[in-house]
């Protein structure tokens, strides 16, 4: 890869979070009347900002967060916190093997600094969500027949009508859950064309090690980042006793 690009529309703040505080070197820049922008290296990759406003066709940037995660890996994470010019929160440890922090720009686009570390047993990864209500929509998803045989037959799962929501909580999990996205997965392949139908992939995980379920990954536009949604053979609220608002673990198991 050789750079991101990130639309903004609020240009300067956002040059001064990644230069001024977060202290990234300027590699390139360009100021024209249609166009206005610039490259900061970030140890190797370079993120390139672009202003929006200046664009002649300017971008629909939607929900801010949702439009790229970006990842600096380091070698001394406490180094890279006590090096930037903003306030961060502390480094934390990962079940999986790294140390990081995460702060986010003008716009809300979370920056996490990461290290990894040498650990000779790799644990099973781990990502903590808070349960929501969901739409409704994964009631009909996990009783249509195509699907409801893929899931049996792929996973092992009959699934209890509907899907249990959550929306992942911290800026561990979020990065674990990126992550895991940008893996294979178990393939749901849909075989029509129903507009209320679309393909998916799943991951087998262990909810509070307990319950065997899988996350439901729909391959749909504009789907949240931060929304997962689980498939088991019960009814997990009631077998657990849990409602919105209340926190589960998700032990994710190898695919």
């Amino acid at each position: 890869m050789s750079y991101v690009a990130l639309a903004t529309d609020r240009y300067d703040e956002v040059v001064a979070f990644y230069g001024e505080g977060l202290g990234f070197q300027v590699v390139d820049k360009w100021d024209r009347p249609n166009a206005r922008g610039l490259r900061f290296d970030l140890g190797g990759m370079r993120l390139e900002i672009i202003d929006n406003q200046r664009e002649q066709r300017p971008l629909d940037l939607g929900a801010p967060a949702d439009r790229v995660h970006v990842v600096v890996e380091v070698e001394d994470v406490e180094k890279a916190r006590a090096g930037i010019g903003i306030e961060a929160p502390l480094p934390q440890g990962t079940s999986w093997g790294a140390r990081l922090f995460q702060v986010r720009d003008p716009d809300g686009v979370p920056i996490t600094f990461l290290q990894w570390l040498n650990t000779k047993s790799q644990p099973r990864e781990k990502i903590r969500g808070l349960l929501t209500s969901g739409v409704g929509k994964g009631q009909h998803f996990t009783q249509v027949d195509w699907a409801c045989r893929q899931f049996i037959d792929k996973l092992g799962i009959d699934p209890f009508p509907g899907t249990v929501n959550l929306t992942v909580d911290g800026p561990v999990s979020i990065f674990v859950w990126d992550r895991i996205k940008d893996t294979p997965g178990v393939r749901i392949d849909n075989p029509n064309g129903h507009p209320d139908d679309c393909n998916a992939r799943c991951y087998p995980v262990s909810i509070e090690g307990r319950l065997d379920a899988a996350i439901v990954l729909p391959e749909v536009a504009n789907y949240s980042t931060n929304r997962i949604e689980l498939i088991a053979p019960v009814n997990v609220r009631d077998v657990l006793g849990i409602s919105d608002g209340d926190s589960l673990i998700l032990e994710v198991k190898s695919a």
